[in-house]
């Protein structure tokens, strides 16, 4: 997903702060070239930022660091066509929903063990990573969606599913002019943060090992009519206004860390705040963000893997997340630097330690687009009930990927 955290500051300042990773003497007899894709930069100071990364690695290790920067956009689309050739760079970027393709068709390798201290890096980030109990990559940074609230419609946000639908329906009594909240809607995007709820309830969206459909079960359904529930007090007639929350007609909506500088350098008047999502029986959220993985076919996979630990080690991973416009996935990292990403990232740094990450399934990115997200919006716009939405949903979901539990 596109994503902006403002930090460019400070990215600036952990520079400084920048070290290179142990383990090289600099005692190899030739240097060695390692290619490395990434998206291009956001800004000229994350640039900054990766370069100095990359010139520390290559003075401690006695390598060079080829990076070749690509536009987002058309990243997947030149790496797929790099994978058809057989000509892959040793190492680059993958967004989490490619990783389990990748790994099954053997275009990526699985990390050797031993190379890093699983610990150290947040469950729901590093799981990204892992296809059938194996990890293929390690998680660059990670992003979240929390709640956005009106300080002067919402004094203190809501930390329930029941004290979200009082909040919400206070608000629009109060003033029929205003909705609750912004209810997200049954599109890829409400699809991509759903499951945060769904495990908030306590549920899971599949059982991968045991083959089976889960988020039709009682996790998931409640979960949707949550959205459902809301739906009276904040009417699609008012939050289908252009910008409805920076406009003050909602009291709630749900976003990223990218939106908190957008309000601010456009919304300058809106007092607004952030907190982790309102849960039913567990704190739970999404996840987004970017991984980095080694090609089966690049060269030197050793080093490739040590270039990975460097990004992600505990002195350099905030910086690299700042950069990429997300936020550290080295749990040492994010506790030391938390203050750096400033009191209104603070609920999204919360968010992301209780993330879940996507089901490591090829079909997955289809399934949320193609079939979760138009179920959602049956149940939101009263075609079906929340049950029979997923129900339904479940049943093409087992067609698709040949499930018969």
């Amino acid at each position: 997903m596109i994503r902006r955290v403002t930090g460019a500051a400070t990215g600036m300042a952990l520079l400084a702060g920048l070290v290179a990773c142990g383990g090289g003497n600099g005692t190899a007899s030739e240097a060695t070239t390692l290619t490395y894709w990434m998206f291009q930069d956001r800004t000229p100071q994350a640039g900054e930022v990766v370069e100095k990364l990359r010139t520390d690695f290559e003075k401690a290790n006695n390598v060079t660091v080829k990076i070749v920067k690509i536009p987002k956009d058309d990243y997947n689309t030149k790496l797929g066509s790099t994978v058809a050739a057989g000509t892959v760079p040793d190492v680059g970027i993958l967004d989490q929903p490619l990783v389990a393709r990748y790994a099954l068709d053997g275009t990526i390798s699985e990390m050797p063990a031993g190379t890093v201290d699983e610990k150290a890096y947040y469950p729901g980030a590093l799981n990204t990573n892992k296809v059938s109990g194996k990890i293929y990559g390690l998680p660059l940074d990670h992003t979240a969606v929390a709640l956005f609230y009106n300080k002067k419609l919402v004094p203190t946000p809501p930390k329930t599913w029941d004290e979200l639908k009082q909040t919400a329906a206070k608000v629009h009594q109060d003033d029929p002019k205003i909705a609750g909240m912004v209810v997200p809607k049954g599109d890829g995007y409400g699809g991509w943060m759903w499951p945060g709820f769904l495990a908030g309830a306590g549920g899971s969206l599949v059982d991968e090992k045991d083959k089976k459909i889960l988020f039709d079960q009682q996790p998931g359904v409640d979960a949707l009519q949550l959205w459902v529930d809301l739906l009276p007090s904040s009417p699609r007639a008012i939050t289908d206004s252009d910008k409805a929350f920076e406009n003050g007609l909602a009291g709630m909506m749900l976003s990223g860390p990218w939106d908190v500088a957008n309000i601010k350098e456009q919304f300058p008047d809106l007092e607004f705040g952030t907190a982790p999502l309102p849960y039913k029986t567990e704190p739970a959220g999404n996840i987004g963000g970017e991984n980095a993985v080694v090609f089966s076919k690049g060269k030197n996979a050793e080093l490739a893997w040590k270039w990975l630990t460097y990004l992600t080690n505990a002195d350099n991973n905030t910086a690299l997340a700042q950069a990429l416009g997300g936020f550290p996935t080295n749990v040492a990292a994010a506790e030391r630097d938390a203050a750096t990403f400033g009191p209104d990232q603070a609920a999204f740094l919360e968010q992301l330690k209780v993330a879940h990450a996507r089901p490591a399934l090829p079909e997955w990115i289809q399934i949320n687009d193609e079939i979760i997200a138009p179920a959602i919006e049956s149940a939101l716009s009263g075609k079906a009930t929340s049950q029979q939405a997923l129900t339904e949903a479940a049943t093409k979901t087992r067609a698709l990927l040949g499930w018969n539990g």
